[in-house]
């Protein structure tokens, strides 16, 4: 039976932390903005992930929002664990240096978002990660990667404007 997330069409981040020498890159599908005055975003991340640690040892967290053609690296970042894999070492992911934050950022991504830590709350199996957005960057030439249902999508067409 599909749990009731699977109804939530999710962009796709990659969220990326570093403290001191280790760095790591996770998928997450449960990133959203929750302030825009501050601008401030959550993130979602299971205690057992590495990339959880990293956060709260460095209090900061970069997202890149994936473009419609890095399905590759989602799943890649998705399906090794930090623990036992340097991910972000592999050849398919491609670093910029962040202006805000230590974390390296992913190239090729639609947006980039550099977050310091501004709380962090255990919210059932999950802590939630509160992040005060300090530098934003986009691409508005690529569409987003959205996960819906356990399936990837691109936005397709437009049908209006928001009034």
């Amino acid at each position: 039976m599909p749990s009731y997330s699977s109804q939530f069409p999710d962009p796709i981040a990659l969220i990326t932390a570093k403290s001191g020498d280790r760095v790591n890159v996770m998928t997450a599908g449960w990133t959203t903005p929750v302030s825009s005055n501050p601008p401030i975003l959550m993130v979602s991340i299971a205690p057992q992930r590495y990339t959880h640690d990293l956060i709260l040892e460095s209090r900061e967290f970069g997202l890149s929002i994936l473009a419609e053609d890095q399905k590759h690296l989602s799943e890649l970042a998705g399906t090794l664990s930090g623990t036992k894999v340097n991910k972000i070492g592999r050849p398919e992911f491609e670093l910029i240096e962040a202006d805000k934050i230590g974390a390296p950022l992913i190239a090729g991504a639609r947006a980039w978002i550099e977050c310091s830590l501004d709380s962090h709350h255990t919210v059932g199996d999950h802590t939630v990660f509160y992040g005060k957005v300090l530098k934003t960057t986009f691409d508005n030439t690529k569409s987003p990667l959205v996960l819906f249902f356990r399936k990837y999508y691109g936005l397709g067409e437009v049908k209006g404007l928001y009034p």
